[in-house]
């Protein structure tokens, strides 16, 4: 060899042996010309690629021809796209595949894929281009090839056989789409020289093909179904890619990676997807949908089962279980498929190898992409960026995990294109490695073997640092096994107070396992033996001495709580994704389980809008307090809803169940869960008259809304009946439209639907109660309320509050219940009077100033009576006694003595006698206190007492949403309710409300 040229390039490659052997090898055929004419560049470029491939060399040994290409510096300086490739496949492909030549296509095929992996190869050994864009040079070659042979293939099916149909939403026959998905290096583009191509395959429904596009009327023959077409498409599609020729295969297919593995069959529906991943999905399918990409096919049928797939390959919520479950299958990957002796010599499954890279990137991912979409990347090195960017991992960590990921790539580049062989493992031959590490650019063996061992350590550190997680310990240790389990089983159940322990362990049976006629998974039956811990935690729990101890929030009855649990599983249906979401966040399980056993209502509530606890939990919506304004705006987004009735409960609900989980969880105290429950109300109250008044077209509201009782003092409880009241200003004089539109108002909240009501409204406080008018206007009710109202009417007007309409009406009606509930001895003597708006304008004779002016009022109350404290007391009494069953008084915490009514009593008495304005019953015994209306000691007194039983009776009525104001006399139930309240036992629970009720009644007899 005398040209000097190609001595320095030889001289400079990597094997100068096996470089000038393919030299003079080649020299000998027609490519002779091309060499002598060669660069010193483009002689440093094959002389590269001489001495990097044994397959290479005899592939341009066979096709000298192919060497031009080879030589081209400017082509092989910069990569090729996709969009070329297939431009080019196009020129030559279109033609054959309609002239029916199908097995030419196949040939230029096979040609044309060695062609450019000869040329990524060249590019790839001189060092042309980095590893991110030889192993996308390889993917875009697999992807155009595998879309061609598609075509192909998919042409002489539909010749043969016909087009597969479908029917759709209409009822109407539709072409049925497929796509071919890469998986795996294909899918995240990412693709070795030796690659098997991992593939699953899409159709969009099940149907029929027919010859002709079919009518409404088509009849379905003998012909196949769409499954039976894609299922052979598919085989006769991997046959040919796969067949041996005189140019070899195309690619190796693997199939393995579709649901159920070699047993699942090789074509799905979209929907058989859908249900196979939300019941069957495992966590390293997870891992390999992660990469999924569309390789040929339908681009709108493509992004569909992307959409599907989203909720499971990017999970909003995952525990850091799935990291220990991620290094659980690195572990059975290193003990099965590493082979003795190469687990520090394979670069991709080995310790510190790519797999542990690519392990760290997906594990992070399936624990965060779906919060953060940004993360969702189907490429590693990418992927690892943006992992900086988001703080997941430390720039110093991620940089050098990058580096690593290209050093083994690369290495494992060199072994493959070696002999176009499946390789990962580095030779044992000492020869053969000193050839790699020349090929790596290192000057010596020691250099390459300290850098692996650098990068591989590296890679298992950091694996090791975030992947091995501990083990979380159960609060104590319960059997694996159902069969064969059954006594130790009862034992435990009978030690965390279930009663009913046959149908307990059926029900913890199905739990776990489903019910007989569905097949649950490995995965999902182990993530369901980490959820009952949780449940048996919050039990309570008897010792060997049969003393109960009582964890903190402890469940009041584990067996409705199992009950409950077992139809909310059955109402979601998904056990597999319900139970992942459970043991990532089990805040969110045992706040079901503290639901389940604090309120029958919110239980139901639950089981029939399943989806409703999980958006309020993981929306962060439980932490936040909502004003009645708030809320409103709320109501409002729904206001072009068809049917407003079905809007509102459905609002409601969601709210109610919001307010309910608020106080479960102890995110708001009692008082702060009976200012939201009235804003609530407030809100509903003032959309439903929005509604009403948008419907029959006013622009301003004609009346106000009133309201009183509970709802007029802004501590409405659970169940609470609305009080209202409809006033109108006193110029009014289309009162039975009014009357109309108030009764419309109330059916908007009260009327029945399949979601109940929202609210039940009570009218019945106004003038003349049932037999009065449903609207009564300002002037009437300051009539009303002189002339014949009786005193406990004036006594609920302390407790009135303007919520809707309106406004000013609603107070100029304060001002006038502020004057007739006033009974200060000078309010009294003056005769109650008030300036209110007059009935009539003032004559035109008295001047424009005068057309606004007002009239002195009719003085005098009816209902006032000097000794006006002696009758309250009677009628508390007549309350006590007539409103509290026989027998019963000590259960009656809010009509029977020293109850809530004594308090509320006592607050109305000292609004009345002080003229205070002041509708909520704690504020105003606060102003006793602080006004000195009643001695510091006994305010505080009342007060506490007060509060500690309204905490009670909304812990009661919380449990059905009704009007419970007593007690359980039996005494499971009496238990139960001791238990939600926070005590061990009954005795301990009514001794505390004896006690509560006794400080009450103590007061209320000084008042």
């Amino acid at each position: 060899m005398q040209n000097p040229v190609w001595q320095n390039a030889i001289r400079s490659s990597a094997d100068p042996r096996r470089a000038k052997h393919v030299f003079e090898q080649l020299k000998a055929t027609e490519a002779a010309s091309a060499l002598r004419k060669a660069s010193p560049e483009q002689a440093r470029i094959l002389a590269a690629l001489f001495s990097g491939s044994q397959a290479l060399n005899e592939l341009l040994l066979k096709h000298p021809a192919w060497l031009t290409q080879a030589l081209d510096a400017e082509l092989l300086r910069h990569p090729r796209q996709e969009q070329g490739l297939r431009r080019e496949v196009d020129a030559w492909l279109k033609p054959l595949i309609e002239a029916r030549d199908f097995t030419t296509a196949s040939v230029q095929l096979r040609l044309f894929k060695q062609r450019e992996m000869l040329r990524i190869a060249a590019r790839d050994l001189a060092r042309l281009g980095n590893v991110t864009e030889i192993t996308r040079e390889i993917s875009g070659v697999a992807d155009v090839c595998l879309e061609a042979m598609y075509r192909i293939c998919r042409k002489q099916f539909t010749e043969r056989f016909g087009q597969p149909y479908h029917l759709d939403a209409s009822e109407r026959w539709q072409q049925t789409e497929f796509c071919i998905f890469g998986m795996g290096k294909l899918g995240g583009q990412e693709l070795n020289y030796s690659s098997d191509v991992d593939l699953i395959f899409v159709y969009a429904d099940e149907g029929h093909v027919f010859k002709e596009p079919p009518g409404k009327t088509a009849q379905i023959g003998k012909g196949l179904t769409n499954h039976q077409f894609f299922k052979r498409l598919i085989e006769a599609f991997v046959a040919e890619v796969k067949r041996l020729t005189p140019e070899g295969t195309l690619y190796r297919i693997d199939l393995r990676l579709r649901p159920e593995g070699d047993a699942g069959p090789l074509a799905r529906s979209l929907g058989s997807y859908e249900n196979y991943y939300a019941q069957w999905g495992q966590t390293w399918e997870r891992m390999m949908l992660i990469k999924a990409r569309r390789v040929a096919g339908d681009e709108s049928l493509a992004s569909e089962f992307f959409e599907m797939l989203q909720p499971f390959r990017y999970p909003r919520s995952l525990g850091e279980w799935i990291l220990r479950e991620v290094a659980e299958t690195k572990l059975r990957i290193e003990n099965e498929v590493v082979k003795a002796g190469e687990i520090d010599r394979n670069v991709k499954l080995g310790r510190g190898g790519i797999r542990e890279i690519e392990f760290i990137v997906q594990a992070l991912q399936l624990l965060k992409a779906g919060r953060i979409p940004f993360l969702q990347n189907a490429q590693t090195l990418p992927a690892l960026e943006k992992m900086v960017q988001y703080h997941l991992l430390p720039e110093a960590d991620a940089r050098k995990l990058a580096d690593a990921y290209c050093f083994l790539r690369d290495v494992e580049h060199r072994l493959q294109m070696e002999n176009n062989l499946q390789t990962h493992t580095i030779p044992a031959e000492r020869e053969a490695r000193e050839r790699l590490a020349a090929l790596m650019g290192f000057d010596s063996l020691r250099a390459f073997e300290r850098a692996l061992r650098a990068h591989t350590q590296h890679v298992r550190e950091t694996f090791d640092a975030l992947l091995k997680i501990q083990q979380p310990e159960s609060t104590r240790p319960l059997p694996r096994e159902f069969a064969g389990s059954e006594t130790e089983w009862r034992k435990i159940l009978m030690d965390h107070s279930f009663q009913d322990v046959d149908k307990s362990f059926r029900l913890l049976e199905t739990f776990a396992l489903g019910p007989g006629y569905i097949h649950v998974s490995p995965r999902t039956v182990d993530l369901a033996m980490e959820l009952l811990p949780k449940f048996f935690a919050l039990c309570p729990k008897k010792d060997s001495r049969g003393r109960i101890t009582m964890p903190k929030n402890a469940l009041s009855d584990p067996d409705r709580v199992l009950t409950r649990l077992d139809s909310f599983v059955t109402a979601y249906g998904t056990r597999a994704m319900l139970y992942e979401t459970w043991t990532s966040n089990s805040s969110l399980f045992e706040l079901l389980l503290w639901l389940f056993d604090r309120s029958e209502f919110l239980a139901e509530t639950a089981i029939r809008t399943p989806d409703l606890v999980d958006e309020l939990e993981l929306s962060g919506r439980l932490r936040r307090r909502k004003t009645a304004e708030q809320i409103l705006q709320d109501l409002r987004h729904g206001r072009n809803d068809e049917d407003q009735r079905l809007w509102l409960r459905r609002y409601h609900q969601a709210e109610l169940t919001r307010i309910g989980l608020r106080d479960i969880l102890g995110l708001a105290d009692f008082e702060q869960n009976l200012a939201e429950l009235s804003a609530l109300a407030d809100a509903c109250l003032r959309y439903g008259l929005e509604v009403v008044l948008r419907k029959n077209k006013f622009k301003t509201a004609p009346l106000v809304i009133l309201g009183l009782g509970k709802l007029g003092g802004a501590e409405l409880n659970y169940g609470s009946d609305l009080d209202i009241m409809f006033v109108a200003g006193s110029r009014t004089r289309n009162l039975p439209t009014l009357q109309r539109l108030a009764v419309e108002v109330m059916d908007l909240l009260s009327s029945p639907t399949e979601l109940g009501v929202a609210f039940v409204t009570d009218a019945r406080l106004r003038p003349d109660g049932e037999k009065g008018l449903l609207v009564n206007t300002l002037e009437t009710c300051e009539d009303y309320y002189r002339r014949r109202a009786m005193l406990w009417e004036i006594q609920s007007l302390t407790r009135v509050r303007a919520i809707a309409g309106d406004m000013k009406t609603g107070e100029q009606f304060q001002r006038l219940a502020a004057t007739l509930a006033n009974f200060r001895p000078e309010n009294a003597a003056a005769g109650f009077r008030v300036r209110v708006t007059p009935a009539t304008p003032a004559p035109p004779r008295a001047g424009r100033h005068l057309k606004a002016a007002t009239k002195e009022s009719r003085g005098g109350l009816a209902a006032y009576r000097h000794d006006w404290k002696t009758e309250i007391a009677k009628m508390r009494a007549r309350i006590e006694k007539e409103r509290t069953p026989p027998g019963k008084n000590h259960l009656a915490i809010k009509t029977g003595t020293g109850g809530l009514m004594d308090a509320e009593f006592i607050a109305q008495t000292f609004c009345l006698a002080n003229g205070w304005q002041e509708p909520n019953t704690l504020r105003a015994l606060q102003l006793a206190g602080e006004r000195n209306a009643l001695p510091p000691a006994d305010a505080s007194s009342l007060i506490d007492n007060y509060r500690d039983l309204l905490r009670i009776e909304c812990v009661l009525r919380r449990w059905s949403f009704e009007g419970e104001a007593v007690l359980p006399d039996d005494p499971a139930p009496l238990y139960r309710v001791a238990v939600r309240c926070g005590y061990a036992d009954a005795d301990s629970f009514l001794k505390a409300v004896g006690a509560h009720r006794a400080a009450i009644r103590s007061v209320y007899n000084k008042v």
